[in-house]
C-alpha cells in the first residue's frame, strides 16, 4: 500500500512538472507574439504622416494622404487594439491551465499579425510614394526646365537656321513656359497628383521641341541653300550643254519646275513644324535633283563613247560587209558543183540584210550626229546593240563556211572510198571463185549483185554535174556496211565448203562399221550440190560426233591451220 501512495505521488509530481513545463514554453511564446505585435507599429508610419501634413497637400493628392491617413487609424484602433486585447486573454488562459483556449488564441492572434502586416505595409508603401511624388515632381520640373532653356537658347542664338518656322517655334517656347509656370504653381499649392500629369504632357513637349530642334536646321539649310544652289547648277549646265547640241531623254527644265513647287511646298511645312512630311519632301527632292544630274551626266559620257566607237564601228561593218560578200561568191560557185542542202545560200542572204539594216542604223546615226539631233544615250544603246549583232553575224558566218569548206576534200574521199569498193568486190569474187565451188546460193549472189549495184550508183553520183554530198555520205556508210557483210557471208560459205569437204574425207573411215555415217555422208553430198554448205557441214558433223564426240573440233583445228586466204 505504501509503495502504491509513492508510485501515485511520484505520477502527480511529474504531472505537475510538464503542466509547469508546458505553461512556462507557452508563457515564452506569447512573449514573442507580444514582441511581434508591438514591432508592428514603431511610430514610423505616425511620422510620416506628420511630416506629410506639413506639405500641406490639396486636390488629388489631399484625398489619397487622407484615404490612407483613414486606413491608418483603422488599424491602429482596430486591428492593433484587438492583437492586444487577444495577448492578455491568451496570458490569462494560460495562467489557469487552459492550454487548448491558448493554442486557438495563439493562431487567431498568427493570422492577425499577417493581415495587420500586409495592411501596414500598403498604408506604408502609400504614403512613401506620396512623399516622394513631391520631390519627384521637382526633380523632373528642373529637368524640364533646363531642356526647355537649352532648346531656347539654341533657337534664339541660331534663329537663321529655322526659317519659316521660327514663328511657330517661339510660339511654343511661350506655351511651355507657361505650362511650366502652371506645373510649380500647382506643385507648390500640394496638389501633387496633378502636377505630375501636367508634368507628363509638358514633357511631350519639350521633347517634341528638342526634336524639331535637332531635325530642323540641316532640312532647312537644304531647302533654302543646298537644293537652291543645285537647281541653279542644273539650268546653268543644261543650257550650256543645249548650246552644244545635246538633246536629253528627259525634259530638264520641266524636272527643275516641279522640284521648285516641291520646295515651295517644304516652305509650307517648314512654317507648319511638319517634319515627317517635311523629310519625305525633303528626301524625294533630293531623288529628283540626283535624277536630273545623272540624265545630262548620262549624255556626255554616251557622247564620248559614241565618238571613240564610231570609226570602229564604221569599220566592223565593211568588214561583215566584205566577209559576206566573200561568202557569197564561195557559196554560189559551190552551188555549181554541190547541192547545198542546209539552206546556206539562204542563211548568207539573211546575214546580209541583217548587215544593210544595220548599216542603215548606223548612217541615221551619223545623221542625227551632224544635224546636232542626236541623243547620245540612245545612239550609244544602238551602237552597242550594233556591235553585239555583228559578233553574232561574224560567228554565223563562221559556221557557214566551215559546214561547206570541206566538200571539195569530201568528194575526193568519196571517190577514193568509191575505188575501194570496187577493188574490195572484185578481191571477194576472186576468193570465192579460186575455190571452185560447184554453185552458190541464190541469197547470196542476190546479195552480192545489190551490193554491186550500190557501188555503181555511188560513181553515177559522184560523176553527176551537182553533187549531193550529204547523200553521198550516206550511201557510203551504206556500202562500207553492206561491204564488210559481204565478206562475212563469203568467208562464211568458203568455211561451210570446206569444211564439208574435210569432214566426208575423215567420215570415210567410219562408213563401212557405221551405217549412220554412211547415210549423213550421202545426205551431206546431196546438200553439197545444192550449194547448201553449211547444212552439208552440219549433217555430216552431227554423225561424226555421235561415234567420235570431239572430232568436228578435230577437223575444224585442222582446217583453220590450213586456210591461207588473206582477204577475209
Amino acid at each position: 500500500m505504501f509503495w502504491m501512495i509513492i508510485i501515485i505521488l511520484l505520477v502527480v509530481i511529474l504531472a505537475g512538472v510538464g503542466i509547469w513545463a508546458w505553461q512556462t514554453h507557452l508563457t515564452h511564446e506569447i512573449k514573442e507574439l507580444d514582441a511581434t505585435v508591438a514591432a508592428l507599429d514603431t511610430g514610423e508610419l505616425t511620422g510620416m504622416i506628420r511630416s506629410i501634413e506639413q506639405l500641406r497637400l490639396s486636390g488629388e493628392s489631399l484625398k489619397t494622404f487622407t484615404k490612407w491617413q483613414r486606413t491608418y487609424q483603422q488599424l491602429t484602433e482596430k486591428n492593433l487594439t484587438d492583437l492586444q486585447t487577444q495577448l492578455l486573454d491568451v496570458e490569462q488562459a494560460n495562467r489557469q491551465f487552459r492550454f487548448s483556449v491558448v493554442n486557438s488564441g495563439m493562431k487567431a492572434i498568427d493570422q492577425l499579425i499577417l493581415d495587420t502586416r500586409k495592411a501596414l505595409g500598403e498604408v506604408r508603401t502609400a504614403l512613401t510614394q506620396l512623399k516622394a511624388s513631391e520631390a519627384e515632381n521637382r526633380t523632373r520640373m528642373l529637368k524640364l526646365r533646363d531642356d526647355y532653356q537649352e532648346a531656347r537658347k539654341t533657337i534664339l542664338a541660331k534663329s537663321f537656321s529655322f526659317g519659316e518656322a521660327l514663328n511657330t517655334l517661339e510660339q511654343s517656347l511661350e506655351t511651355i513656359g507657361e505650362a511650366l509656370k502652371e506645373v510649380s504653381v500647382t506643385n507648390d499649392s500640394g496638389d501633387h497628383e496633378a502636377a505630375k500629369s501636367q508634368l507628363d504632357a509638358v514633357n511631350k513637349q519639350v521633347r517634341t521641341l528638342q526634336d524639331q530642334v535637332k531635325t530642323l536646321p540641316p532640312l532647312v539649310n537644304a531647302v533654302v541653300n543646298e537644293f537652291p544652289a543645285q537647281l541653279t547648277e542644273i539650268e546653268t549646265g543644261h543650257e550650256t550643254l543645249t548650246q552644244r547640241h545635246f538633246v536629253f531623254t528627259e525634259d530638264v527644265p520641266g524636272g527643275v519646275q516641279v522640284i521648285q513647287a516641291k520646295l515651295a511646298k517644304a516652305q509650307t511645312q517648314i512654317a507648319g513644324l511638319q517634319l515627317d512630311a517635311l523629310k519625305a519632301n525633303t528626301d524625294d527632292v533630293a531623288t529628283s535633283i540626283d535624277a536630273l544630274y545623272a540624265v545630262m551626266e548620262k549624255e556626255l559620257v554616251a557622247q564620248k563613247a559614241v565618238m571613240s566607237q564610231h570609226n570602229s564601228l564604221a569599220k566592223f561593218i565593211a568588214h561583215a560587209t566584205k566577209q559576206n560578200n566573200t561568202l557569197m561568191r564561195e557559196l554560189n560557185h559551190l552551188n555549181e558543183s554541190y547541192t547545198l542542202n542546209h539552206n546556206e545560200l539562204q542563211d548568207a542572204a539573211s546575214l546580209q540584210n541583217q548587215i544593210n539594216r544595220l548599216n542603215e542604223d548606223f548612217t541615221r546615226a551619223q545623221d542625227a550626229i551632224q544635224q546636232n539631233t542626236a541623243v547620245y544615250s540612245v545612239i550609244l544603246d544602238q551602237f552597242t546593240e550594233t556591235k553585239n549583232a555583228l559578233h553574232d553575224i561574224e560567228a554565223k558566218q563562221v559556221a557557214i563556211n566551215t559546214s561547206v569548206v570541206g566538200l571539195r576534200a569530201s568528194e575526193q574521199k568519196a571517190d577514193d572510198s568509191a575505188t575501194q569498193f570496187e577493188m574490195d568486190l572484185r578481191d571477194i569474187k576472186y576468193e570465192v571463185s579460186r575455190h571452185s565451188l560447184p554453185g552458190l546460193p541464190k541469197t547470196y549472189l542476190d546479195f552480192f549483185r545489190v551490193v554491186t549495184g550500190e557501188v555503181d550508183d555511188l560513181n553515177d553520183d559522184l560523176n553527176q554535174t551537182k553533187i549531193d554530198m550529204d547523200e553521198v555520205a550516206k550511201n557510203l556508210i551504206k556500202i562500207a556496211e553492206d561491204i564488210d557483210q559481204l565478206k562475212d557471208q563469203s568467208r562464211a560459205l568458203v568455211d561451210a565448203a570446206g569444211m564439208t569437204e574435210q569432214l566426208l574425207q575423215y567420215a570415210n573411215r567410219y562408213k563401212t562399221n557405221h551405217e549412220e555415217v554412211a547415210k549423213a555422208a550421202i545426205q551431206s553430198k546431196t546438200q553439197y550440190s545444192r550449194y547448201n554448205y553449211q547444212a552439208a557441214a552440219d549433217t555430216i558433223a552431227s554423225a561424226l560426233e555421235k561415234v567420235e564426240p570431239g572430232s568436228y573440233k578435230k577437223v575444224e583445228n585442222d582446217y583453220l591451220n590450213q586456210r591461207t586466204d588473206s582477204l577475209f
